[in-house]
Parts: C-alpha cells; structure tokens; sequence
C-alpha cells in the first residue's frame, strides 16, 4: 500500500459555504496507507456516507444534503454542504477512505452565544474581574463532548467497513477559539473560568481500528478529556462526562 502523499488532504480555499470565516472545526479520518481506489466508484462514496452517517440528535454526522445542489464530485472524491441556521459545514469523502470535514462551532451563532453568555454570567457571578465584553464566544462542554462522540462513532462504522485495515488516524482541530471560555447547561454548578489561550486546538490519534470499533465512546472521551485541559480545565470528572455521554449515545437527551 502507497504511503500517503502530500497534496492528499488539501481542501480549496474557496467553499461554497462560509464555514472557514468563524471558529470551526477540522476533522480528518485517514486510513494507515494510501490506495487511490479503495472504494471503487464516487457513487459508492456517497452510499458509505449515506449508511454509516450517525444519528444521534437533530442533525447527522454528517450531514448529507439530499438537495442535488448542495452536493459535489471531483476526480476521487464527493463532498456535500450546507448552511442552515446553526449548521454550516462542508466534508469531502475519497476514494482512498480519507474523510475531511470542517463544521461551524455550532455556540458561535449569535442566538446560542447569547444565550449561553447569560447562563455563564449567572454561573460565573461570583467573579467580579470578568471583562464579558471582550469574551468572544463559549463552548457548550456537554455539546463540545456530543460533537466529538459522534465524530469516533463515525469512524468506528467505517472501520466497521473494513476502509481503515490496521490503523486509522483521527485528528480533531479547534480553530478560531482564542479567549473562547467553557460553560455548561443552567440548572449544573459551575464556579470557574476557563478559557483557551491559543487560537487553534488540535491532535491526531493513531489507533488500532479494532481499538476504535470495540470503544469509539471511549476514545472519543479521552479526546474530550484532552481538549478540555487545553482550555485550562485540568481536573474535568471524567465519570460525570461518561454518564452524559452514555446518556446522548443511548438518545437519552
């Protein structure tokens, strides 16, 4: 099997949608070596999308557009896009397995960053030092742990798939997210301010792909966990976040 080439995961630099002008995720799936045809047509591209899509709340991961206009094809490769209230995001899927996708952060939309603006302020009011006016953003920590348990378990179906033989490479980026400060739901105590300090965030897992089919929710929470100590949270209960995140694979929301 070729090793992966350089040009491999480069994505245009204009988009039919404006998923790049805010703070947004980057996802990666990448198989251990590179074959240009491991999956042998674009059509059976867009059916591996279609079957192994996660469905765990309102919108799917990923999302695939069922309007004709809003779908794309290349030399090797499909892609797919929307921009709909809270929901912009593009991915790209290739026939040599690698899955590339950038998603708005969902909390940066003006109606969620407000409200979540007034939920940290009641959290945080024993903090008199805090400037809100040069808070950028928050992150929702209960939709910043959906958000990457729906990420693993989409890699777990395609492994499941037999597209990643070996291992499979999953990185996860943060962009845009300087100053942008943790917070949680109203009716959960929450007494501190943490905030990420570096405007991206990002690690690639190496993993054995029978690792991630047989625990994709907990590698996904180890990633969660790592995420969590860069925005300066060094002691998150991990068992806390496991019960929400047993709760949301389970449709229990």
């Amino acid at each position: 099997m070729k090793k992966w080439r350089a040009c491999s995961n480069a994505m245009p630099t204009a988009l039919p949608v404006p998923v790049l002008e805010g703070p947004h995720w980057r996802v990666d799936l990448r198989p251990e070596g590179y074959e240009a045809e491991l999956i042998p047509s674009l059509a059976s591209c867009f059916q591996v999308i279609e079957q192994t899509k996660v469905r765990l709340r309102g919108w799917d991961y990923p999302h695939l557009s069922n309007d004709p206009t809003k779908r794309g094809t290349g030399v090797n490769w499909v892609a797919s896009w929307s921009d709909f209230m809270q929901h912009t995001e593009y991915w790209r899927f290739y026939q040599s397995g690698q899955f590339l996708h950038l998603f708005r952060v969902r909390e940066s939309t003006p109606e969620w960053r407000s409200e979540l603006e007034q939920i940290t302020r009641r959290h945080l009011s024993h903090l008199r030092q805090i400037d809100w006016s040069q808070v950028p953003g928050f992150i929702s920590i209960e939709n910043f742990l959906y958000s990457i348990s729906e990420i693993f378990e989409f890699a777990a179906r395609l492994c499941q798939r037999a597209l990643y033989p070996g291992r499979i490479t999953v990185r996860i980026d943060l962009k845009g997210v300087r100053g942008y400060v943790l917070t949680t739901d109203w009716n959960r105590a929450w007494m501190n301010y943490y905030a990420a300090s570096e405007d991206s965030l990002g690690r690639a897992w190496e993993l054995g792909s029978e690792i991630v089919v047989a625990d994709s929710a907990g590698q996904a929470l180890s990633a969660a966990l790592w995420f969590l100590e860069r925005f300066g949270w060094l002691n998150p209960s991990a068992e806390i976040l496991r019960r929400d995140q047993e709760n949301f694979l389970r449709g229990r929301l």
